[in-house]
């Protein structure tokens, strides 16, 4: 008699649904993308993915109102969403009310769905996840500001600010260039709603040979998963821990290697104190390490390995350039070389922040404010959590 494994594997996806970028995600666990799309288990959502799914809907139910009412924005009707979704999207969508509008009359679609065949040609009507199209993704919002140039927003309620350097920035492009042959180039926008911040990159149709070949390779990984292990021909899966492991719904209830996951291995909880602990044994550490190098000098160590290892105190030279003197001297380089403006955008005064704090430059500081370049970063900060706010030390 067959066991429930095989015939769980027998029924699976023959066909591999289309290359997708969470099935691309997906794709860095052998197994969590055969639970998911092979042998298409089901496995209770995430909190994180219930959130993302909400503030989706409610943003394109906003802007297809905005679209339909032709208004840039409409706080009311906003406000009217917002009472309608959890406590968590609201917290990941309060900045965005305040800090987006819109041209109604540029906006070409939400949740734009475009499914390509194998040639990179569109499907029209194609739903998601028929595998009649190789290649398909969602997005978010199109905005088109010419007849040529074309504007990708996607919405990310994450709570870390990472670069638009992922393989959804280089596939929604494709799909879009693809769909609408008119558009010479696209601006892809990762909007982190919840800090009101965001990151581009852009793509030309110079670009489009180089992003074909990037989704080919990933296509055929997939279709090669698909051919291994859909009808149980061959063994399990390979097991790779990583960053997909904080959504993986296998790594409480089935993920083979449980045990030695560094992702399993202690509860978030468990993971923070550890980082804790850490930090302070490196602080103590390093004083003590300090204070011998004073008295002994060079303090050698060689591993198993026959790796060697030095601590020693090493002069650094730090260049600083006085500002009087560095304006002159960069007024004459870029006079003489106008083709340098990209370094001129480049550079920045650092120490002026700490300065401008004092009371007595309070009026530098409010002149300054109006041509300051803000950009939000996200850090990962360990500390005390005190009188219901957080205290953080780096």
């Amino acid at each position: 008699m067959k066991s429930a494994k095989y015939r769980a594997r027998s029924k699976g996806v023959r066909f591999p649904p289309p290359l997708s970028q969470s099935r691309q995600g997906d794709m860095a666990c052998e197994r969590l993308y055969a639970e998911k799309h092979i042998w298409a288990t089901e496995h209770p959502q995430s909190d994180a993915a219930s959130r993302g799914i909400e503030v989706h809907q409610l943003l394109s139910t906003y802007i297809n109102h905005l679209v339909s009412s032709r208004r840039p924005s409409d706080l009311g009707m906003f406000d009217s969403l917002m009472r309608c979704v959890s406590t968590e999207a609201q917290t990941a969508l309060v900045r965005f009310r305040d800090n987006h509008s819109f041209d109604p009359e540029k906006i070409v679609a939400t949740e734009l769905h475009i499914g390509l065949d194998g040639d990179f040609r569109p499907i029209d009507g194609v739903a998601r996840g028929d595998a009649k199209a190789a290649y398909e993704g969602t997005l978010d919002l199109v905005v088109l500001d010419s007849l040529a140039d074309a504007e990708i927003d996607d919405w990310k309620s994450y709570y870390q600010v990472i670069d638009a350097d992922t393989f959804q920035s280089k596939l929604y492009p494709l799909l879009l260039m693809c769909l609408n042959p008119s558009i010479e180039r696209v601006k892809f926008v990762l909007e982190f709603i919840r800090y009101g911040a965001s990151r581009i990159v852009g793509y030309t149709r110079e670009d489009v040979p180089q992003l074909k070949e990037l989704a080919k390779r990933e296509r055929s990984r997939q279709v090669k998963l698909h051919q291994l292990f859909s009808l149980g021909r061959s063994g399990d899966p390979n097991v790779s821990p990583g960053r997909h492991c904080t959504w993986c719904p296998l790594l409480l209830c089935g993920c083979p290697m449980a045990q030695t996951n560094p992702y399993s291995q202690m509860t978030p909880n468990e993971r923070l104190r550890f980082a804790v602990w850490l930090r302070e044994a490196e602080k103590h550490n390093t004083k003590v390490l300090k204070d011998m190098i004073v008295e002994q000098g060079s303090i050698y160590y060689r591993d198993e390995y026959e790796v060697e290892y030095i601590a020693d105190f090493v002069p650094v030279e730090k260049r600083l350039y006085p500002y009087g003197d560095a304006v002159s001297v960069l007024d004459e380089w870029f006079s003489r070389h106008p083709e340098e403006g990209g370094l001129r955008d480049k550079l920045t005064i650092s120490g002026l922040s700490s300065a401008i704090k004092a009371d007595k430059r309070a009026e530098l500081a409010q002149r300054l404010r109006g041509i300051a370049d803000t950009r939000v970063e996200t850090e990962l900060r360990i500390g005390r959590k005190t009188n219901g706010s957080n205290k953080h030390s780096s």
